[in-house]
């Protein structure tokens, strides 16, 4: 029979090893910075194997299941759009080479990027017929949690990551993003100090001397979606300054060095804002909010390329496709919802709710609809310019905007732009929202335009 010594200090190594769990756990550091090493978007472009003439970017916005529904519809039509290139038959789900999401929407992108074609219909049956907030409320509630809550470095945002590896990715890390089945994608979070948004790549993380490779997927996700005040920030340790200066910091410097002009001041100020990760014995420790606070659209960081590359949209078309393709897609899937309210039927103040709902909304709203402008901006330029590729041909970029407040079908619209925020969508929602991605496609003159010169 066990002495009361022994039974002591088995509790004692069991407490302890809570107490572990609780804690912290730091993300490996690089001592020198590999350009050829790491989950890069340079790299990846580079390695493209896709040598046709399209090249594809998806971008998915913040909102929640609402988001990740509309995307996945989005992914539905895509795959069964029939296309031709070169002289073979492929779809266009087949041929996305770049995908982008922010909050609701990284959580399709990276399950997308890890499993290619078979997230039909595996998302759907994993995630989108789930009750993943119920799952997720019980865990908050559990008694079980009561302990690790009150812990100061474990939060509603660490369970948020642990349910996001219960359903969906597994102990999945950024370094099986090697071996994955679909598109690189890049997911965002925003650095809840700096107002800085941060994005899941190697090349960012070179900035704070940490080792993205070793993180694992569901973190990158939780802190994509960690709504302010729903749940608690997502904790990264900072290594900044100990590895020396990343790729992008010669570049940007260079770049500053040649010119004067309204870009450059634009560089500067990135530059100034990157290299605040490398004081890390000021800041050791970064923590980390929904991506949609610094952009709910994957259009900002869109821009953040053709800011680093010049300013230059020519530079962003090299950046992306080496020069290789003459036609450019960029597919931008909006969830954006518009609830309907009656407070303006009365003279009472409105409540907690509605005045929560329009901070963090409005900014929101209107920071992606000044992105969408831009783009269009973008778009219109570079089409009336008539940029070439290596072989002579022209260079067309479409912009195809999917949006729920465009839809044509007035009961449909009404429907879906009044589902709220939330990780839990009843069946009819999902069904809703997946015959709204195919409505859009059909509406959209963009897309039918591609489509015919496409097939």
């Amino acid at each position: 029979m066990p002495s009361t010594k022994n039974i002591l200090l088995i509790a004692l190594a069991s407490l302890l090893s809570a107490c572990a769990k609780l804690s912290y756990q730091p993300i490996p550091t690089i001592e020198q910075i590999d350009h050829q090493k790491g989950y890069r978007l340079r790299q990846a472009l580079d390695r493209q194997q896709n040598q046709e003439d399209l090249f594809v970017v998806l971008t998915l916005s913040g909102g929640g299941s609402r988001a990740a529904a509309l995307g996945y519809g989005v992914l539905e039509a895509l795959a069964q759009q029939n296309i031709a290139l070169n002289g073979r038959q492929s779809n266009l789900l087949e041929e996305i080479d770049l995908v982008y999401g922010i909050s609701g929407g990284s959580v399709l992108a990276m399950y997308f990027a890890l499993h290619g074609k078979d997230t039909i219909p595996q998302f759907l049956q994993r995630f989108l017929a789930h009750n993943f907030q119920d799952t997720l409320i019980e865990k908050v509630f559990s008694l079980a949690n009561v302990a690790r809550l009150t812990s100061p470095e474990f939060g509603r945002g660490d369970l948020l990551q642990e349910e996001f590896e219960n359903s969906l990715f597994g102990e999945a890390t950024f370094a099986d993003l090697a071996r994955r089945r679909g598109p690189f994608a890049v997911i965002s979070a925003t650095d809840m100090t700096q107002g800085i948004q941060i994005d899941f790549t190697q090349e960012f993380f070179d900035w704070l001397c940490v080792d993205l490779s070793a993180l694992p997927i569901a973190r990158a996700v939780a802190a994509s979606s960690a709504v302010p005040l729903v749940f608690s920030p997502i904790t990264l340790n900072n290594h900044g300054g100990q590895c020396g200066n990343p790729q992008q910091y010669s570049e940007l410097l260079a770049k500053n060095t040649e010119e004067h002009s309204e870009q450059a001041k634009i560089r500067n100020d990135m530059l100034t804002q990157f290299q605040s990760y490398q004081e890390s014995q000021k800041r050791p420790y970064l923590h980390l909010l929904d991506g949609g606070l610094t952009g709910n659209l994957g259009l900002r960081s869109m821009q953040t390329i053709v800011n680093l590359s010049g300013g230059n949209e020519k530079n962003l078309y090299m950046q992306l496709t080496k020069g290789r393709a003459n036609r450019i897609v960029l597919i931008n899937v909006n969830a954006q919802n518009q609830i309907d309210s009656d407070i303006d039927q009365s003279p009472a103040v409105p409540g907690f709710q509605d005045s929560l709902n329009a901070i963090i909304n409005i900014p929101i709203d209107q920071s992606s609809a000044d992105a969408i402008r831009q783009m269009r901006l973008i778009v219109d330029e570079w089409n009336q310019a008539e940029h070439r590729d290596q072989q002579g041909r022209k260079i067309s970029l479409h912009f195809i905007e999917l949006s729920l407040k465009d839809l044509a079908d007035e009961t449909l619209r009404h429907q879906v732009l009044n589902i709220p925020t939330s990780f839990a969508l009843p069946g009819k929602d999902v069904n809703a929202l997946r015959q709204a991605a195919t409505e859009l496609l059909k509406q959209s003159s963009d897309y039918q335009s591609l489509i015919e010169q496409l097939r």
